[in-house]
């Protein structure tokens, strides 16, 4: 299983803040197209519509191209894949849930 954090720079890469949109999940090597599973409740229509495109114009080999991807608001970040134990329960910094563990 391979993962890329999506990751968008509101004001531009060279300022410190940036919003989780989400994973991009391929579950298997032969999976030409990810699985977006939002890491936040609501993604801005046009700003999912964009990421959308990001993913079909990077295709046949999205995994690898976006995270070469030269973007101002954009970037793409592997992720390692572990499997959280049954009783552990993350929290971010804020106290909120952390973001789910593929597995």
């Amino acid at each position: 299983m391979r993962v890329l954090e999506a990751r968008f720079h509101p004001r531009g890469r060279t300022q410190s803040d940036l919003v989780v949109l989400g994973y991009l999940v391929w579950r298997s090597p032969r999976e030409e197209h990810p699985i977006f599973e939002p890491a936040r409740p609501v993604v801005p229509a046009l700003v999912r519509a964009k990421l959308e495109y990001l993913i079909e114009t990077s295709a046949p080999d999205s995994f690898e191209r976006l995270q070469r991807l030269r973007s101002e608001y954009w970037s793409f970040t592997p992720i390692s894949v572990t499997a959280p134990a049954a009783s552990e329960e993350r929290e971010d910094q804020d106290g909120e849930p952390a973001p789910p563990r593929f597995g």
